[in-house]
């Protein structure tokens, strides 16, 4: 065995434990349904990736807001929690304060701007870029504290946050697995050299094997929750997940990094951690919207 396979092994190893500590510890959260901790891990999670995003863009030279971009992502992640939990009953006023909250952010992007324009190469790409870390990271990410906060499901929210947090990552392991095994045509290599369409493949039927399993394995915690529609939506998840790991593909390429951050053994930052789940969140919570008339 080369040295180069050893490597590569001994970073299979890394990633693997890495993401059951890291997964290991939400699952925990749902299963005891902790929602403080939820809000507070989801909260963590979301700023430090999107800090990952921002410093990204501050290494090819941009300037980012990055104060004005904290604070919405902060208020945003605290705002789902408050009018879903402290105050519920006040819930009606949530799209107002998010509204509010959009508004705001802009307003003061434009004010920095305003005030700093003599020291700015490229005003409008700050404001653009600052925008794109909190709607790309902060705004997409806050679909899975919505879905653990969501009422009028007929099946447990703790489940459904399980079942897509579960799916998703399935899906990415199987990709990995077998796109490093079996994988030999390349998917797109202008933006990911090494992903393949056996990878693809891989991952579909990870996150099939995963929609079919899991309520069938844990079926009192999934209770009201449709066989045909996790396995349907598995697969469906699958893809939406493989495009949101090629979307952060295209931001690193664009920052020519290799990975969004290094303190994660095996997998790099907390943005590699959770780029798909950046689209298959939001795709769970729609379904959820639709199919049960939940309220937003």
């Amino acid at each position: 065995m080369t040295i180069e396979m050893l490597k590569e092994e001994s970073n299979f190893y890394s990633r693997l434990l890495s993401s059951l500590v890291l997964w290991g510890v939400i699952l925990i959260a749902l299963l005891y349904s902790l929602k403080i901790l939820e809000m507070i891990i989801f909260m963590c999670f979301g700023l430090v990736a999107q800090e990952e995003f921002y410093r990204m863009q501050q290494a090819k030279g941009h300037k980012i807001f990055r104060l004005a971009g904290f604070t919405a992502a902060f208020c945003l992640y605290l705002g789902i929690w408050f009018f879903q939990n402290v105050h519920a009953a006040g819930y009606s006023f949530y799209p107002f304060f998010e509204q509010i909250l959009y508004f705001g952010l802009l307003t003061i992007l434009f004010g920095q701007v305003i005030w700093h324009w003599d020291k700015l190469t490229n005003p409008i790409a700050s404001i653009a870029l600052t925008l794109l870390g909190f709607f790309y990271v902060a705004f997409l990410f806050s679909f899975l504290e919505r879905i653990s906060f969501c009422k009028g499901l007929p099946f447990n929210a703790d489940a459904a946050l399980f079942y897509i947090i579960a799916v998703t990552k399935l899906s990415d392991t199987g990709a990995f697995l077998v796109g490093k095994n079996f994988g030999s045509h390349l998917l797109i290599p202008h933006v990911s050299p090494k992903k393949t369409w056996e990878g693809l493949g891989g991952g579909i039927f990870f996150s099939f094997l995963a929609g079919t399993l899991l309520p069938i394995g844990f079926s009192k915690f999934f209770v009201g929750f449709p066989l045909i529609d996790s396995i349907l939506l598995s697969v469906v998840i699958g893809i939406i997940g493989a495009v949101g790991d090629l979307a952060k593909s295209v931001v690193k390429r664009d920052a020519h990094v290799k990975d969004s951050g290094h303190f994660i053994p095996g997998i790099g930052g907390l943005l590699d951690l959770i780029d798909s789940l950046l689209l298959s969140g939001p795709f769970f919570y729609f379904y959820c919207l639709f199919r049960y008339h939940i309220y937003p």
